[in-house]
């Protein structure tokens, strides 16, 4: 994987060993949203190492916003992309 630059629009969602039991629903409503949205151009959504964050499971960065974001369930991916993608 290259290295991504602060300020590009990936969406990246942790696949370490605790992350990846709970991670699904997250990325499918990542995925959902995007494609609703019409930014499928625009955001991307990739795989990260375990960020060593795992009692906060599911863990999601932000590239574009430089964030982290820890216990990422759907409720809370979907206030996340009101408030740092669909601007």
């Amino acid at each position: 994987m290259s290295k991504v630059k602060k300020g590009e629009n990936t969406i990246f969602i942790c696949e370490g060993k605790k992350c990846c039991r709970y991670n699904e629903e997250t990325k499918s409503c990542f995925k959902e949203l995007i494609e609703e949205k019409g930014l499928e151009g625009g955001y991307s959504i990739c795989k990260m190492k375990c960020q060593g964050m795992c009692k906060k499971a599911p863990v999601v960065y932000l590239s574009a916003h430089d964030k982290y974001k820890k216990e990422v369930c759907k409720k809370k991916a979907k206030k996340i992309f009101e408030k740092y993608i669909e601007i």
